[in-house]
């Protein structure tokens, strides 16, 4: 379900950025459809690991937040996002 969502979200996130040219309420929509869609793209990571526990969740959004706009640490905190951790009992 997780992949759906960022199968989804990427589309989304470029047909909004090729609409936002001009001055209409079209390209209005689509600058706010951009803006939003860019910002969940680029946290997608976080929003994943919603229902990990509370010290995996937010080590991944610090992951996320910190190194995410390199592109590596982006994939990292998807990856971790992605496994489920192995508890510490």
């Amino acid at each position: 379900m997780k992949i759906f969502g960022l199968v989804i979200l990427i589309p989304v996130c470029a047909v909004s950025y090729l609409c936002k040219e001009g001055d209409n309420a079209v390209s209005i929509i689509a600058r706010v459809v951009f803006i939003s869609s860019a910002l969940a793209l680029y946290f997608f990571p976080a929003i994943c690991s919603v229902g990990a526990q509370r010290k995996a969740r937010v080590s991944i959004f610090k992951l996320n937040l910190l190194a995410g706009w390199t592109g590596v640490g982006w994939i990292i905190a998807l990856y971790r996002s992605m496994v489920k951790p192995i508890d510490d009992d």
